[in-house]
């Protein structure tokens, strides 16, 4: 059955985000054995566009110019009118923010929807108000959409009530991070320890909090990469010199080739973690696979059972820094076993996560088509 399937994947721009590593694996993953799937995307360019494979197609959804919130609603009449011309069976969003765009440009046609959850439905710290607000519109988009995919049985709880909702494994490990992880050597004992931290330089990920921590362990040898680019560079490397920890931290810029950035991960003793909110935190499972320990945040109820299973410090509270450091300073002292990290995140391999994806679009397209309802935007 998925040797029939076609499937339009929806991604607004080849970022730098989790969210568009999955998508464009996902497109690679059907190229590769022969199936139809094509990238739809309001912007080509990107820091991720060379990930994309020369066999997939390319077709631009025409939008308006400005911020991308307000140019995914601009793309509503576009994409509707590409579902209707091109018939793809799955129309398949990339993430939180064209949910509902990808739901309502599918309704009155037989291309189903699928949604997909890639931040935290209610975020940690969020305000009783805002957080029923969210939930209330993620339940409602579920309701509209064919399927939903989420990352974790916290998010599979809260919207199971509203619609399909299937809990799959996050595709992240490739073939480059377990020969990263083959390749790890022993640190040597006089070596400093070799701290990691990936993502973009952003409020979301809290680089500030880890810095704070870390200047809390001066009488550690360590050194810190943080591979990564976005607006708080300059703010954060002035806190690094306010801090005194300047001279330990390197700022590697943004890191686009996959197999340089696992052989970072091959290279740490540490990755930290210290976002605000996540969905599932890919680069989580990324240092893990390639053998480096992980002290993270509680920024998702989905990272603690990875985290529990691989034999990791708890998560600490969001935005606490002395938290933080003796969190860091314990899992130095006190790594886990390598077994159990590998354990830990062996579904989420690509290969075997992406068919994971394909099994669920079969199940959904061999389902008999919902009675056509008018598109609420079109005569």
């Amino acid at each position: 059955m998925t040797a029939d399937l076609s499937v339009a994947v929806y991604l607004y721009q080849p970022g730098d985000g989790g969210l568009d590593r999955v998508a464009i694996l996902l497109a690679n993953h059907m190229a590769r054995r022969g199936m139809k799937v094509e990238l739809w995307m309001a912007r080509t360019q990107g820091v991720s566009a060379h990930l994309i494979d020369p066999r997939v197609p390319v077709r631009r959804v025409a939008a308006l110019q400005g911020q991308r919130r307000l140019s995914m609603i601009g793309q509503y009449p576009a994409l509707s009118a590409m579902v209707r011309r091109h018939q793809p069976g799955i129309l398949y969003s990339a993430g939180n923010q064209s949910n509902m765009l990808v739901a309502l440009a599918c309704a009155g046609t037989q291309t189903r929807s699928v949604a997909r959850i890639s931040n935290p439905i209610i975020r940690p710290r969020q305000r009783v108000m805002a957080a029923w607000a969210r939930l209330k519109r993620f339940r409602a988009i579920t309701r509209l959409s064919d399927l939903t995919i989420v990352m974790g049985e916290h998010d599979r709880a809260l919207l199971a009530p509203s619609g399909t909702v299937r809990l799959l494994p996050r595709p992240t490990v490739t073939p480059a991070m377990e020969t990263a992880r083959a390749l790890r050597r022993p640190r040597e004992a006089d070596a400093p320890f070799a701290l990691l931290m990936v993502g973009r330089l952003a409020a979301q990920k809290d680089h500030a909090t880890a810095l704070n921590a870390l200047a809390r362990l001066s009488h550690l040898a360590w050194r810190l990469t943080i591979a990564g680019e976005g607006p708080l560079r300059a703010a954060l490397e002035r806190q690094a010199h306010a801090l005194g920890i300047a001279d330990r931290v390197d700022f590697a810029g943004y890191v686009g080739d996959p197999e340089r950035l696992a052989g970072l991960m091959g290279q740490a003793d540490l990755l930290l973690q210290p976002s605000r909110w996540e969905g599932l935190c890919a680069t989580l499972i990324e240092a893990l696979a390639c053998g480096a320990h992980v002290v993270a945040t509680d920024s998702t109820p989905n990272i603690r059972p990875v985290l529990a299973a691989a034999g990791q410090h708890p998560p600490v509270p969001v935005g606490d820094a002395a938290a933080l450091a003796r969190a860091i300073e314990r899992t130095l002292a006190r790594p886990a076993a390598p077994a159990l990290l590998d354990a830990a995140v062996r579904e989420h391999g690509a290969g075997r996560a992406l068919d994971a994806y394909l099994d669920a679009f079969a199940a959904l397209v061999r389902r008999p088509a919902p009675a056509l309802s008018p598109s609420p935007a079109l005569p």
